[in-house]
Formats: C-alpha cells, sequence, structure tokens
C-alpha cells in the first residue's frame, strides 16, 4: 500500500456492522478505527424489507460514528455467504471476456432456474488447469442486485462513495497479506465458518483455484465436513501433504473448533491474525478488539485493504 489515503471496509453479518479503517502514507500503514456493533435485532436479508435492513444498518453505522468519526470517503462491504450463489463451472478459456461473461451467465441460468438472470450480478475468477484441477474452470459468484441498491442508497444516504463488494470469506483472504503467517508459495487452504456456512477456498500460489460453501447443521461437524470434503471433492484433487498452510476465520473460530479441525484433517489451522503488519494509533493498542478479536475482523480488514 504506497501513497496517501484513508480506507474503510465494513462487514456485515445477520447480527452485527463491523468496521476497520485504515490511514496510508509515505511512512506506512496505521489502524484508524476499529469498531463493531450488534444490531438491536437479527437481519434477515432474504425476509426483511429494504427500509429495515437500511434503518438498522444506518442505526448501526451512526453509533459507531459517535464512537469515532469515520474519516474515508469511500466505504467497501464484504457481505454474508449465503447472499452469493457460488458455482465453479468448465470454461473455455480462449473466449473474450464478454463471450466469457455470457457464456457463465446461460451456465448460471440453467443452475439456477429460480432466478433472474436480468436481477443477478455476476463475476467469475477464470482457473487454468494444474495439478489438482483437471480442467479450465470458472468459479462464478452471483449476488442479487437488490443487495448492491441497497448499499448504494447506504452510501449516498452517507455522502461517501461506494467501493468494492465481495463475501465475506474471499474478502478475508486479502487480510492475509498482512498477517506474520502469510505464506503465499504453494498450495494454501482456508476456511470460513459462520453460522450454518462453512467456507472452502484453496489458493495456489496465490490465486484462487477453487471455492464452495457447505451448509452445515452442527457446527461441531466442522471438522468432520472439513475432512470428508479434502477426501471426496470432485472438482479438485487434494492430498494432505502438499498443503503448504492451512488457515481459518470467520463469526464462529473458537479453540474447540479448531481443535477438531486439526484432529480430523491432521493439518494446524492458524488462526491468523489480520493486523500483524498495521500499527494501530495508541488508543487502539489495548482495545480487546484488537488484541484479542482481531480475528473476527478479518472480513473487514481485507475489503479495508483492497484497492483493485
Amino acid at each position: 500500500m504506497n501513497g496517501l489515503y484513508t480506507l474503510a471496509g465494513l462487514k456485515i453479518s445477520g447480527s452485527k456492522l463491523q468496521l476497520v479503517e485504515i490511514f496510508s502514507d509515505p511512512s506506512g500503514v496505521r489502524l484508524e478505527n476499529l469498531n463493531e456493533v450488534v444490531f438491536a435485532e437479527p437481519i434477515n436479508f432474504r425476509a426483511d424489507r429494504t427500509t429495515k435492513i437500511l434503518a438498522q444498518l444506518q442505526s448501526a453505522y451512526d453509533e459507531i460514528r459517535i464512537r469515532k468519526p469515520i474519516k474515508s470517503g469511500t466505504l467497501s462491504f464484504a457481505l454474508p455467504l449465503d447472499l452469493f450463489y457460488i458455482v465453479q463451472i468448465p470454461c473455455d478459456n480462449t473466449l473474450l471476456s464478454q463471450d466469457m461473461l455470457a457464456e457463465l451467465k446461460w451456465e448460471f441460468s440453467i443452475l439456477y432456474p429460480f432466478l433472474d438472470i436480468n436481477e443477478i450480478s455476476i463475476q467469475y475468477y477464470e482457473v487454468e488447469k494444474n495439478s489438482f484441477i483437471t480442467n479450465n474452470t470458472a468459479v462464478v459468484y452471483g449476488l442479487e442486485r437488490k443487495y448492491i441498491q441497497i448499499l448504494e442508497n447506504f452510501c449516498k444516504k452517507n455522502n461517501v462513495n461506494l467501493g468494492f463488494i465481495d463475501n465475506a470469506h474471499l474478502a478475508s483472504e486479502r487480510a492475509l497479506k498482512a498477517s506474520n503467517n502469510f505464506v503465499k508459495d504453494g498450495l494454501r487452504l482456508s476456511v470460513y465458518i459462520s453460522r450454518k456456512r462453512l467456507s472452502i477456498i484453496y489458493l495456489l500460489d496465490g490465486k484462487l483455484i477453487y471455492q464452495k460453501v457447505i451448509e452445515t447443521e452442527n457446527s461441531d461437524d466442522i471438522g468432520k465436513l472439513i475432512r470428508n470434503e479434502m477426501a471426496s471433492a470432485k472438482s479438485i484433487i487434494v492430498k494432505r501433504e502438499v498443503i503448504q498452510a492451512a488457515y481459518a476465520t470467520g463469526d464462529l473460530v473458537v479453540d474447540n473448533y479448531i481443535s477438531k479441525m486439526n484432529f480430523h484433517t491432521g493439518l494446524n489451522f492458524i488462526v491468523y491474525n489480520p493486523f500483524d503488519k498495521i500499527t494501530p494509533i495508541s488508543n487502539l493498542k489495548n482495545s480487546p478488539l484488537f488484541l484479542q478479536r482481531y480475528n473476527t475482523f478479518s472480513s473487514a480488514a481485507g475489503i479495508a485493504y483492497r484497492v483493485a
């Protein structure tokens, strides 16, 4: 991160709003603001009216601003996993980008016939075949445009620009670069644990090659689910011995889960700190959020760190 700027990332879950704000100048990057507010009542994004969701977001945002004013003129957002439709499908990587997008939209409409494709924003990552993925594929992300509109309206009301939007797990991956535990080369496994969702990501030499989200009824089964996915995933071939590093983050990362994940997979999952390489302002150095709950802010940090 070079130059002079202030960036803010907001992570929205059904239960709370989290903020990470950083300031960058030629001397380095500084953590300016770290905060969270629990909603008065949980947000149900699929059932609640837009006006209610906006009101809850605004109330939480106002409370954060009362505690400490937010300087950034741009807000980026990490959204819950369950708002995204995520699928990995074969693709022809010789197609031009517009033709590729049209092809993927068609494939997406076949897989999700109950959705109006015109009301879905589609983004994708191309994955070239490699020693773990046997065909050229694309990891495709679909997000209903109504959620983008909610964020646009929120930003307009607060007189700020809308920056980036990502799912919570992808956002958290960007925060890894600010951790002392970051390993770029080789195959990397990352899991994100949230209420009733487990997301699994593989990256090869820092590039995304796989993401899958699994519904979980019992959080105690997370270790077994990861083990089973490693052993039986159809579109990726992975042996435990080739995984260079394994990371865990999310809303529900506790020592008990990590112990079970390590036991069932034979790996050593790292609960990383997204602020290792970021200097906090003086009044954050003793904050429990900074000292103890740093990992839960990985998504807000990662989306704040994103500059492209």
